[in-house]
């Protein structure tokens, strides 16, 4: 059971990862067919970009069986609040999984990039919450570092969706990152303002939470890693902004912002769902006792 239900937020993570990294190396296109790269042969070409486009949609392939099978053993748990949860997943995972072919396909308007991307981040935070509160005797009870944490999360959210609304035409703007400024480029110059200030807020809140968090052991973890990809993501930035923009640099821009949201999702949940009774601190307990329903 809990090995299933981490699996599930994992590989939802990890398709919003990839996701990244497809639109930071521009390989949407390498695989024009859908579930197969090309009309005349399933497998990519050995060449990268269409490697990465092919693994990204494995991966998202498989994690749509992994978080059902989580959402249907999850009937079995004596705790409600996993299980619905998990369905919440499922139905994000699926909504994400179906934006995607529509993107391959036919391509999609800017507004439903945003349900895609927003149907991901959700599953990712749902079905995280979720595997904490697996643990035995686990209650929501947000603590000390809870609120600055969720905090982060919404604004982290809001930024990464406002992107796709302001991005312009095969602007990097698009992409899973952090804002760069005003680009010429892209649209709406005062809707890209506002993505710099909910990125200032965003940073404030997870400095805030990361050190409140290091006075607690269940959470000081989470809080040093959301930490370390902070600032290697400032650190990107400003290199990005001194002119180095090469590709593995934007496409390592991505993919931190991708993991800094999943650090920060897991520092607010971890907050909200302390450690159950009898467990070590900073170890997460073991699972849920079942019940046959």
């Amino acid at each position: 059971m809990k090995r299933w239900f981490t699996a599930a937020a994992v590989l939802t993570l990890a398709s919003v990862v990839l996701g990244a990294v497809v639109c930071a190396t521009e390989s949407g296109a390498a695989c024009p067919n859908w579930p197969g790269c090309y009309p005349d042969g399933f497998a990519p070409a050995a060449q990268l970009n269409p490697l990465i486009e092919f693994v990204h949609r494995v991966v998202a392939a498989v994690t749509g069986p992994t978080v059902l099978v989580a959402a249907v053993l999850g009937r079995r748990l004596a705790d409600p609040r996993p299980r619905r949860l998990a369905w919440i997943g499922l139905a994000g995972t699926i909504s994400a999984g179906l934006f995607g072919m529509l993107i391959v396909k036919i391509g999609i308007p800017w507004w439903l990039g945003v349900l895609d991307l927003a149907s991901a981040l959700m599953a990712t935070v749902v079905l995280l919450v979720a595997r904490l509160l697996l643990a035995p005797g686990a209650e929501w009870a947000p603590g000390p570092v809870a609120r600055p944490a969720w905090t982060a999360v919404g604004t982290l959210a809001a930024m990464h969706l406002l992107a796709l609304a302001v991005a312009g035409a095969n602007s990097f703007t698009r992409c899973l990152s952090w804002p760069l400024g005003v680009i010429a480029a892209d649209r709406w110059p005062w809707l890209q303002v506002v993505r710099v200030g909910l990125a200032v807020v965003a940073a404030g809140a997870i400095a805030v939470a990361a050190r409140r968090a290091g006075r607690q052991p269940g959470t000081r973890l989470a809080g040093r890693l959301a930490t370390v990809l902070l600032v290697a993501e400032l650190g990107l930035a400003a290199l990005l902004l001194a002119g180095s923009g090469g590709l593995l640099l934007r496409t390592a821009y991505a993919v931190v912002a991708a993991c800094l949201f999943g650090a920060v999702a897991l520092l607010a949940g971890r907050a909200s769902v302390p450690a159950g009774p009898g467990a070590e601190p900073g170890k997460t307990p073991a699972p849920a006792v079942l019940t046959a329903e």
